[in-house]
């Protein structure tokens, strides 16, 4: 299956919570079938981890609607009701330009982090060193700039940790 310019990947969903579509996913280390599978998880913070790929949909319970410009923020993260998402295969963009919900204004060229628990990006702030040294996990570079959270971003998916000097 190919995304808007890559390739989408299926991974297990570790949690029973909802995605937002354009939500930047984290890789899971939950294996409870003993197969090897591949599971994605939300973050839980502030670049909280290893990113593996970017939601192309909303991950949601069946017959539960996601009306158009509705807020990330109140549909990822939050739990279904007597239904489960864990284990069920959600698709992620793993490389090429993805879309990605901002978190913040950004800028054309600006390398991308993952701000918070629903997903969202915003730009890496690198100081001079001296500053506090920090192991970055990047999205990708901003295609695009935005002014508003919530904004769809085109990213250049690039997902290498990097060191960076944070003030």
């Amino acid at each position: 299956m190919a995304g808007i310019a890559g390739l989408v990947q299926s991974y297990r969903m570790s949690a029973n919570k909802r995605v937002h579509k354009f939500t930047a996913m984290l890789a899971d280390s939950t294996d409870t079938t003993g197969q090897n599978a591949m599971y994605a998880a939300l973050p839980t913070t502030s670049n909280g981890g290893q990113v593996i790929g970017v939601s192309i949909e909303h991950f949601v319970e069946p017959n539960y609607f996601v009306a158009q410009g509705t807020d990330p923020t109140t549909v990822t993260g939050s739990t279904p009701v007597l239904y489960t998402l864990t284990g069920r295969p959600i698709g992620l963009q793993v490389n090429g330009v993805a879309r990605c919900l901002a978190g913040s204004a950004i800028n054309q060229g600006d390398l991308l982090y993952v701000l918070d628990a629903y997903g969202r990006v915003a730009t890496v702030t690198n100081s001079a060193p001296g500053g506090t040294e920090t192991l970055v996990y990047p999205v990708g570079t901003a295609e695009n700039s935005v002014t508003t959270a919530n904004d769809v971003v085109l990213v250049r998916l690039e997902f290498t940790p990097r060191i960076f000097y944070v003030s």
